[in-house]
C-alpha cells in the first residue's frame, strides 16, 4: 500500500452472509480517509467522511489495492482531495457511498462498480422477464427435436428461466468482483453462470420428451439467454450512437 492508493476491505451486510467492499484512500501515514455510515448495521441512517487508522478501516480483514478505474490524478492530489472532505456529512449506499467517494478522489468521477453491477443486472432481469411474459402471452414457443419430439416453452418456463438466469448471473458476477476480478472478468463470470442456469431451467421443461428433449430445451434456453444479452449490450451502444449523431 502506498500514499494515494485506493484501498478496499471486505465487509458483511449486517445480518447476512453477503459481502461487499468498503473503500478508502490511503493517506500514506497509517491512516485512511473513507466515507462510511454512522452505523454499518444501518447504512441508510446517514454517515460522514472520516480519517481513521488503517487497522480501524480494515477491522481485522485483509486490505487490497483497487486499480479500476485507473487514477487520473497524482498521489498527492488524490490525498488532498480526500482530506478536503474529512468531516463532510452525508452517506447513501446507493448514490453516495464509500466507493463513489474513493473513485471521485482518484478519477474525478463519482462511480461505484458495486452499484453499477447490481443496477445493470436488475435492469437486465426486468427486460428478460418482460420478454418472457410477452412470449408467454403470445403463445408457447415450440422447439422441435431431431428425433421428432416437441419441447414447448411457455410462460411457466420462460419467466422462471429469466429470473433464475439473472439471479445466477448476479451472484456469480458479484462474487467474482468481491474476489478482485476485473470488471470484464466479473461480467464474463456472470454471463457464463446465467447461460448455464437458463439452459438448465429450459432443459427441465424438455424432460417429458426424453434425452433429445432435454438437449433441445437446453439449447433453446442458451439461445434465449444469448439473445437477451445481445439486446442488453446493444441498448447502451445505440444510445451512445444517437448522442454522437444529435450532439447531445
Amino acid at each position: 500500500m502506498a500514499r494515494g492508493e485506493r484501498l478496499a476491505v471486505e465487509r458483511r451486510v449486517a445480518g447476512s452472509t453477503v459481502t461487499y467492499l468498503h473503500h478508502g484512500i490511503d493517506v500514506g501515514d497509517g491512516t485512511v480517509v473513507h466515507a462510511r455510515p454512522d452505523d454499518f448495521r444501518d447504512p441508510f441512517g446517514g454517515g460522514r467522511v472520516e480519517r481513521t487508522s488503517v487497522s480501524e478501516f480494515a477491522a481485522d480483514r485483509a486490505v487490497r489495492v483497487v486499480t479500476e478505474p485507473p487514477a487520473a490524478f497524482a498521489a498527492d492530489e488524490i490525498v488532498a482531495r480526500a482530506l478536503d472532505h474529512v468531516g463532510r456529512d452525508g452517506y447513501c449506499p446507493v448514490v453516495d457511498n464509500c466507493e463513489h467517494f474513493a473513485t471521485w478522489c482518484a478519477t474525478g468521477r463519482r462511480a461505484s462498480r458495486q452499484v453499477d453491477l447490481v443496477t445493470s443486472r436488475v435492469v437486465a432481469a426486468a427486460g428478460r422477464v418482460a420478454a418472457a411474459v410477452s412470449a408467454g402471452i403470445g403463445g408457447r414457443v415450440a422447439v422441435h427435436t431431431l428425433a421428432g419430439a416437441t419441447v414447448r416453452l411457455g410462460f411457466k418456463t420462460l419467466v422462471p428461466a429469466a429470473v433464475v438466469g439473472e439471479a445466477a448471473a448476479l451472484v456469480a458476477e458479484w462474487r467474482a468482483h468481491q474476489r478482485g476480478a476485473s470488471a470484464r472478468d466479473s461480467r464474463r463470470a456472470g454471463e457464463a453462470a446465467g447461460l448455464a442456469a437458463t439452459a438448465g431451467t429450459c432443459a427441465v421443461a424438455g424432460l417429458a420428451a426424453g434425452p433429445a428433449g432435454v438437449a433441445t430445451g437446453a439449447m433453446a434456453g442458451a439461445a434465449l439467454w444469448l439473445a437477451g444479452s445481445a439486446a442488453a449490450a446493444a441498448t447502451p451502444v445505440a444510445v451512445r450512437a444517437v448522442r454522437r449523431i444529435t450532439g447531445r
